[in-house]
């Protein structure tokens, strides 16, 4: 970035965080003088952080998003705020969009498409989306990266790291580790800048699911795609939710999600790590369609087969296998009492064995097993948090389709399979 910008950029931020304090200090002041519960408080202060992360721009609204998903790192009251944070930033320009197409393919999208309607259908903190048509009469959609974006999200991840050094210099959040975690959001935004990457996310899922008749992904326009823009066939249809507007019979789809799941988890080692409902859609001849790959999570073979144990512990109500593996998971694999963590686990498993979706809450699960982690300072590896909230995104949809269906009784096939592959 010009020098300019970096300062200017450097001192918007400085004077949005000390308008956020003032606010947040004046807040908190009147709240307590009105003797206000402390769980208001706690409230009011997340949301006063959701709100600066929302003022600060594109960088901060992906962090937030991402936090968000770390209920293992983040106290409920924080992740239910940030849950809220959605990429309203507007759109940008169609002139900085032919710039783009000027810029990657040497000419603009009036000469390469058909036609191309001018304002986005979709806007984000990191691309915005085009409905178009190719000279071959296809229907696509036509992301484009934010300009600049790549920029600005280099110099507030620089901020980020500086701030986590100096938090790390704190014994009490040192254990929290903000430093490895500015760096694996930096590395979760990264990956939803660069094109190139959802486009080879997109490749490789259509490669995994090629024989699945019920399970589709937008089509690549490879010729039409690059770092900056990805081309790729329109998906007509309605989001999952709204299934009452469709023929599509809700156990099948319930189903359908949880095989689709379970089969990136234990067989393929990739998974679509923003399952959430809106990228979910249901096409017209009653297929299960997939969109917006650009995060993922990639297991080992060894991530894959703790997964299955761990999962196959669950099922066999095995809090003390549980709590090992966790553990495991673990970058820095210390836990101050193990034994208590072990009963904490135990009697988590004891509150759940055998119930059905209908008879519990997929959030509450998951809030009270990573609460259960952030009292022990367990902080697992980021593999295991993504991989846990797709599974508790997807089993929460499912609740909404059929509330009968158990995702651990629909695991057992994939258990079985490993187990006749000898790798478990």
């Amino acid at each position: 970035m010009h020098f300019a910008r970096l300062v200017r950029r450097g001192f918007i931020i400085a004077l949005t965080f000390l308008a956020h304090a003032v606010y947040w200090f004046v807040g908190w002041l009147v709240l307590l003088l009105s003797f206000r519960s402390r769980d208001c408080r706690k409230n009011f202060q997340a949301d006063r952080f959701r709100c600066l992360l929302r003022d600060l721009g594109a960088t901060y609204v992906k962090v937030g998003q991402i936090m968000s998903t770390r209920p293992d790192i983040f106290p409920e009251h924080l992740v239910r705020a940030l849950e809220r944070l959605q990429d309203d930033v507007g759109g940008f320009a169609f002139a900085q969009v032919q710039e783009s197409f000027a810029a990657e393919f040497g000419k603009g999208p009036d000469e390469l498409f058909a036609s191309f309607d001018q304002e986005p259908i979709a806007s984000a903190s990191v691309a915005q989306v085009h409905a178009a048509t190719l000279v071959d009469g296809r229907r696509v959609a036509v992301k484009v990266r934010r300009p600049g974006i790549e920029k600005v999200v280099a110099f507030d991840l620089s901020i980020m790291r500086g701030f986590a050094r100096a938090l790390e210099i704190l014994p009490p959040l040192r254990i929290y580790a903000p430093l490895d975690s500015v760096r694996e959001f930096g590395r979760a935004i990264e990956m939803q800048i660069d094109l190139r990457l959802e486009a080879n996310n997109n490749r490789r899922f259509h490669e995994n699911f090629a024989g699945d008749s019920d399970i589709v992904f937008p089509d690549l326009v490879p010729e039409l795609c690059s770092e900056k823009i990805l081309t790729m066939s329109f998906v007509d249809g309605v989001k999952v939710l709204r299934f009452a507007e469709t023929e599509a019979n809700p156990t099948r789809l319930a189903q359908i999600g949880f095989h689709t799941l379970l089969k990136m988890i234990f067989e393929d080692g990739f998974v679509h790590a923003d399952l959430h409902p809106g990228n979910i859609f249901i096409t017209p001849d009653n297929k299960v369609a997939l969109l917006d790959l650009g995060l993922t999570a990639e297991l080992t073979d060894a991530y894959r087969l703790i997964f299955a144990e761990f999962f196959g512990a669950w099922a066999a109500a095995d809090g003390k296998t549980m709590a090992r593996l966790m553990v495991e998971f673990s970058p820095d694999a210390k836990v101050r009492d193990h034994s208590a963590f072990e009963a904490e686990i135990s009697a988590f498993v004891g509150r759940y064995n055998g119930k059905q979706l209908g008879e519990v809450a997929v959030s509450e699960v998951v809030f009270d097993m990573m609460g259960i982690m952030r009292r022990h300072r367990v902080r697992v590896n980021a593999v295991f948090t993504m991989v846990n909230i797709a599974i508790a995104v997807t089993e929460g949809i499912g609740r909404q389709l059929d509330d009968k269906l158990d995702l651990l009784s629909e695991a057992l096939p994939f258990f079985v399979r490993l187990k006749q592959s000898g790798k478990l």
